[in-house]
């Protein structure tokens, strides 16, 4: 064999460099998500259903304000006549678990005919403390990545710029936590995300 080995030198060379510098990228590719420690934080998100198909005469609008989540309803005007967020869902990631947990609310009635700002019954999240701050106690953020593009071959097989299953992760330095997907089971004409904060307790705000 080692005769051989010596014979073939070069074909032998043409094979291992390649696989070697592959599994290089690999290893420098993998190493920030092999040692960052996985999120450790709840937060919210508000899931906007957006039907262009079906206009209303109101929009829905969420903020956190001292920690905490509210949300109105308002007659649409000048200002905000393209603006279709009639229907909105509430979702509470779990850390623990990594998943999503919807947080149900109901509407108030009689929006098709409102004339002035509607407060939301949020009495559910009440109990959340929220911080709004882009990134969390322990260092990620909550990141769009659906338009990353791939690195091809060696992008599909180790990671290298890959497009990701869903499109949104969590983000630490050079490690990307992938999420599950929030609205999976929902068929919406088009639907965007909007991170409203960490779940955090007083002693971090």
């Amino acid at each position: 064999m080692g005769r051989w080995i010596k014979e073939n030198l070069v074909l032998v060379s043409g094979i291992l460099l390649p696989v070697l510098l592959v599994g290089g990228f690999f290893i420098i590719n993998r190493l920030p998500g092999l040692i960052a420690d996985p999120p450790a934080h709840d937060f919210l998100l508000i899931a906007f259903q957006n039907d262009y198909q079906s206009p209303q005469n109101y929009y829905l609008d969420f903020e956190v304000r001292d920690g905490k989540l509210s949300g109105r309803a308002s007659p649409i005007d000048e200002d905000h006549q393209h603006i279709n967020r009639q229907n909105a869902g509430i979702f509470l990631y779990r850390a623990n678990i990594n998943a999503f947990e919807e947080i149900v609310f109901d509407l108030p009635e009689g929006l098709d005919q409102i004339e002035e700002s509607i407060a939301l019954d949020l009495a559910m999240t009440a109990h959340l403390k929220l911080d709004k701050r882009q990134q969390s106690p322990d260092g990620y953020q909550f990141e769009f990545m659906g338009y990353r593009g791939h690195g091809g071959v060696l992008g599909e097989l180790f990671g290298m710029g890959r497009r990701y299953e869903n499109s949104y992760v969590l983000k630490k330095g050079d490690h990307y936590f992938e999420l599950p997907e929030v609205l999976s089971n929902i068929n919406l004409y088009q639907n965007d995300l909007q991170f409203m904060g960490w779940v955090v307790e007083d002693s971090q705000l």
